[in-house]
């Protein structure tokens, strides 16, 4: 599926088909000759059956099918790396046509101790940017810097990326294709920092004609932009918001997050009550917990302060994941029991997100700061 890696580092490519809409693919069909149902046959193949090959699509005519191929893209990033955890988690490495890399990643769970049958939930983290400008200290995603927004195309290409790794393992398996069951925006990048994009993605994302994910079933992670906090509000979508705190003072979170000095944590809760009066969907705080910076009891106090009037949320705590030349360290385990405690003495609903996928550089961004430091060369999977 992927194209030849002369053409994937060649600039810019074709417009893509992946994130246009039934009207906007009727209009492609229309320009290469076909006739309007032609379009709905294509928003199938692509969203319905996850194939962006064009010259799978047996039902178009093989005409209408080389036109296409001449005047619109498809997948325009090839998987470059992919690294198991042996804990159900797989990490891909994909390079775009210009040669930047980016990350996503399939996370298999299951809710019992027995994971010899297919897994209980698929999720897919997926990435908005190629680096992120939002400079944390603890996320390796902005050590190189923003390189640039992703197109709503780029976006889906990772459902379609691991679309071919589960089509491959059910087959190895001798059983049915798995599906994706959800869909988290918490990869490389700030996603409302390329809203278009984003929004554009998201669309394909939820529509009955698209990949007709529940909005229920996707989450949305940022680190806290207010106006565009509600500006996700106003688009009448039931997402899951996910709003990184990280600190419980603006000093505190400035140091870690330096956007934070033009918005301060007031104002990021206020936005964030605001789309759940305008969603009625609960919002989750992440907090990473970083070593001898933002773990002590002190910090849990005035966390569970800053959140004792929010209208109906829960934090999320994330032991730090370590991040080479950051300077910060990883939190104990005793630090992490008594934050957590603390928390939960004071009503707050609290849960410790579990470390997964260490051994493939999970974290976001890692594994794409390994591959862009070495020379930006291709790296076999």
């Amino acid at each position: 599926m992927a194209q030849p890696a002369s053409r994937l580092e060649s600039a810019p490519p074709l417009p893509s088909l992946i994130g246009m809409n039934p009207d906007q693919l009727a209009h492609a069909v229309g320009q290469c000759g076909g006739r309007p149902f032609n379009g709905g046959q294509l928003a199938q193949w692509l969203y319905k059956r996850r194939v962006a090959d064009l010259g799978a699509m047996s039902d178009l005519p093989k005409a209408l099918r080389v036109t296409l191929a001449e005047k619109f893209s498809t997948i325009t990033s090839q998987v470059i790396a992919r690294q198991e955890s042996g804990e159900g988690t797989t990490k891909l490495g994909l390079r775009l046509h210009d040669g930047l890399v980016i990350e996503c990643v399939l996370m298999r769970e299951h809710d019992t101790d027995d994971v010899s049958g297919p897994p209980d939930r698929l999720t897919i983290c997926i990435s908005t940017q190629a680096g992120c400008a939002m400079g944390c200290r603890f996320c390796a995603s902005g050590r190189l810097g923003l390189k640039r927004h992703l197109s709503a195309g780029e976006i889906l290409e990772q459902f379609f990326h691991v679309a071919d790794l589960l089509r491959q393992e059910g087959a190895a398996q001798g059983r049915p294709e798995s599906w994706l069951t959800n869909v988290v925006v918490m990869g490389m990048g700030e996603p409302l920092h390329n809203f278009d994009g984003l929004m554009g993605a998201l669309e394909v994302v939820n529509a009955e004609w698209g990949f007709h994910f529940g909005a229920r079933r996707v989450t949305v992670s940022t680190v806290g932009l207010p106006d565009r906090i509600r500006e996700l509000a106003g688009q009448g979508y039931q997402f899951n918001l996910a709003v990184s705190l990280h600190a419980t003072t603006d000093e505190q979170r400035t140091s870690l997050i330096p956007t934070n000095a033009g918005t301060g944590l007031k104002a990021i809760i206020a936005a964030a009550a605001d789309y759940f009066r305008v969603s009625r969907r609960e919002v989750t705080f992440e907090y990473t917990l970083v070593g001898e910076s933002n773990d002590a009891p002190d910090d849990a106090l005035r966390l569970a302060e800053l959140l004792r009037d929010f209208p109906r949320g829960n934090v999320n705590l994330i032991p730090m994941n370590p991040v080479e030349g950051s300077g910060l360290k990883e939190p104990t385990a005793q630090a992490v029991e008594e934050f957590t405690r603390l928390l939960r003495q004071r009503g707050v609903n609290v849960h410790v997100r579990r470390k997964r996928g260490r051994r493939v550089l999970a974290a976001c961004g890692q594994l794409r700061l390994q591959l862009e430091s070495a020379s930006g060369s291709p790296v076999s999977g």
